[in-house]
């Protein structure tokens, strides 16, 4: 499987917000909210669509995490 970068917005909580994939060789901000932070990451292509079930963001390991 191929790994891809990711940009995942989440509140102060790690609950995840959006998931942004961004197209090779462009040049991307990804913005949050208040209350709100980008970690950005790799992970399987397989996987992208179901982060927003399955993890969240643990802001203090700078991690995904399972729920």
């Amino acid at each position: 499987m191929a790994r891809v970068s990711v940009s995942i917005v989440h509140d102060e909580a790690g609950r995840i917000v959006s998931i942004n994939r961004p197209a090779r060789a462009t040049n991307v901000i990804v913005l949050s909210g208040d209350g709100q932070s980008v970690f950005v990451t790799e992970v399987e292509e397989a996987h992208v669509r179901h982060l927003l079930d399955s993890h969240r963001v643990d802001p203090s390991r700078k991690m995904l995490v399972e729920k």
